[in-house]
């Protein structure tokens, strides 16, 4: 019998590999999504795993080369960022640069050529986030309770404990717990859900109890002498708005150096 024809030959090779190579977009296409002002960490974790790849047959491996170099400069922000396995764009670009192999593995930046450790440092422990700990939360929680005492204290002497909203003294009392819980309330959620917005609204809110309060101590020292500058908890109010400060932007975003790098998957 004949040999079957192209058209009867039910595998191509060469055709798969052809789509396989089109369905991943170019690095420079996922190096413009990682630049964007809506990047997300998906976006670096796609140019990682591109750095990792064989370039395309078509692809030129100059443009490849001079883009890799590009992300291993120091000046570069994106090197900084870290992908899913804690790796650097920069060190992907280091290990995709070497793949490349001679010629232009020789251009390496001399400063890239660093001793890793021969495996990265186990460490099941998880890591700290870099909001505030379990000690500035029960600071600012008790900075919250004096506040609250204090309130029911002048409650109790002025006789509003029921909070007779007929009188004006009344909702001025319950305007004034609202004051005191709502930024420590907005502080914990903003630090919980890492939503950094609710964390600047909760550290204002903190800082101006810490004015109004020191205001009052200064004001009641007229009448209580020294004592009021111990019994007023500006002192409190001040300690909770530090601790609970915002978390910054580089941190946010995860642009956190490590004490030590992870070294690259070396190519097989």
């Amino acid at each position: 019998p004949a040999p079957p024809t192209a058209d009867e030959t039910t595998d191509a090779p060469q055709p798969v590999a052809a789509e396989t190579a089109e369905a991943f977009p170019p690095l420079a296409a996922l190096l413009a999504e990682v630049k964007s002002p809506g990047m997300v960490r998906a976006d670096i974790d796609a140019l990682i795993a591109a750095m990792g790849r064989a370039p395309a047959a078509d692809a030129s491996l100059r443009e490849r080369a001079d883009l890799l170099l590009g992300l291993m400069s120091r000046d570069n922000p994106v090197g900084k960022y870290r992908g899913e396995n804690w790796t650097t764009v920069r060190q992907a670009a280091m290990a995709a640069l070497l793949a490349l192999g001679y010629p232009y593995a020789l251009e390496l930046p001399p400063e890239m050529v660093e001793s890793y450790p021969s495996a990265p440092p186990v460490n099941d422990s998880p890591r700290p986030g870099p909001g505030p700990g379990a000690g500035s939360v029960v600071i600012t929680l008790l900075s919250s309770l004096h506040q609250t005492g204090l309130i029911r204290l002048v409650a109790e002497f002025t006789g509003a404990v029921q909070f007779d909203w007929g009188s004006s003294l009344g909702p001025s009392l319950i305007l004034g717990m609202v004051g005191v819980w709502l930024p420590a309330l907005c502080s914990f959620l903003g630090h919980g859900l890492r939503k950094r917005w609710l964390q600047v609204v909760g550290a204002a809110g903190l800082w101006l109890l810490f004015v109004g309060w020191g205001l009052a101590s200064l004001a009641g020292t007229a009448s209580m002498g020294p004592g009021s500058l111990l019994l007023l908890p500006w002192h409190l109010a001040l300690w909770a708005a530090i601790v609970m400060r915002p978390v910054p932007k580089e941190a946010e975003m995860g642009d956190a150096v490590p004490t030590a790098p992870q070294a690259p998957a070396p190519e097989p």
